[in-house]
């Protein structure tokens, strides 16, 4: 089965004022992150709202990122909905429409409770999609589950074939380090958690999916180049630039709300976030803008 070998990002679902989408921009999205150096995009996860947009948005969507990017980026459509028929939909969709790859999360609702109930639910999403590489999305902070990925990625030997790996946005670097060891490296372990960037390259990851790849991928690109150099000093710089950055996030109520925001300062308004998240006001922008001119963001950011 194919595997990402390299870094997306988690784009943010463009809206226009009305609260309707705003497919025109996707393609001028993708230019700018194509130009930033990432291998693809991993679309409507929680970074961008997928949990607040109807099943057939989502399909427009993902439509308008696969146009998009074409043969240039990967693109990996989130199926994770409340339903399995909505999940199963949209990754048959995403097989339609060429697609490089699905990835699902279970839903936070009558969510498994143990392993083979989980194993069950990804073998039903990924055998609606036979054709792509199927990631599962593990994210217990936002959907608060916890079983083990370990004994998932035990169970799917030989019963799910295009299991292709994990999206893991976790700090459990014990379990992640076990996951990446299971049958010689057989799943790929994509690391979720920009904060902890360079934990995992100490681990030998070399894949991931990041919300702040939106705004100075070159951070993550750096610390990457400066790992290979063994230039560790570098690399704890640039970490604690991103934590910078991510100090801003969270002053503005994280990379949903602050994150989106900052899109427009780079020439991208990707417009309004969906109730019942709170949009910032003019005043928190303006606020907003001059932490960052403080920490020199504009300095390193994608352009």
């Amino acid at each position: 089965m194919n595997k990402v070998n390299g870094f997306l990002a988690a784009p943010f679902t463009p809206f226009q004022e009305s609260g309707e989408l705003n497919l025109d921009l996707i393609p001028d999205y993708a230019a700018f992150l194509q130009r930033s150096q990432l291998d693809g995009v991993f679309v409507c996860g929680s970074t961008g709202e997928g949990a607040l947009l109807d099943r057939e948005e989502r399909m427009q969507v993902a439509e308008s990122w696969v146009k998009a990017c074409g043969s240039d980026m990967k693109v990996i459509v989130h199926t994770g909905a409340i339903t399995l028929r909505d999940q199963l939909k949209l990754a048959e969709h995403a097989e339609q429409i060429g697609a490089w790859g699905i990835a699902s999360m279970h839903p936070d609702f009558f969510a498994p409770q143990r392993t083979v109930e989980l194993k069950e639910l990804c073998k039903s999403i990924a055998a609606a999609a036979p054709s792509l590489p199927f990631y599962y999305y593990h994210i217990p902070p936002l959907n608060g589950i916890n079983l083990s990925v370990l004994d998932l990625l035990r169970s799917v030997q030989g019963e799910i074939p295009n299991f292709a790996g994990v999206k893991y946005t976790y700090s459990n670097m014990y379990e992640f380090e076990q996951c990446r060891h299971l049958e010689n490296g057989k799943y790929e372990m994509m690391w979720g958690l920009d904060e902890m960037f360079l934990d995992s390259l100490v681990y030998g990851n070399r894949s991931g999916v990041g919300g702040t790849y939106n705004h100075c991928y070159a951070l993550y690109r750096q610390m990457l180049e400066s790992y290979e150099r063994k230039d560790m000093e570098r690399c704890r710089e640039l970490q604690h630039q991103s934590h910078l950055f991510c100090e801003v996030l969270g002053k503005f109520r994280g990379n949903l709300m602050g994150g989106k925001r900052i899109m427009k300062f780079l020439g991208l308004d990707c417009g309004p976030n969906r109730q019942p998240l709170q949009n910032l006001n003019e005043k928190e922008e303006r606020e907003l803008k001059a932490d960052l001119e403080r920490i020199d963001f504009f300095e390193y950011c994608n352009r």
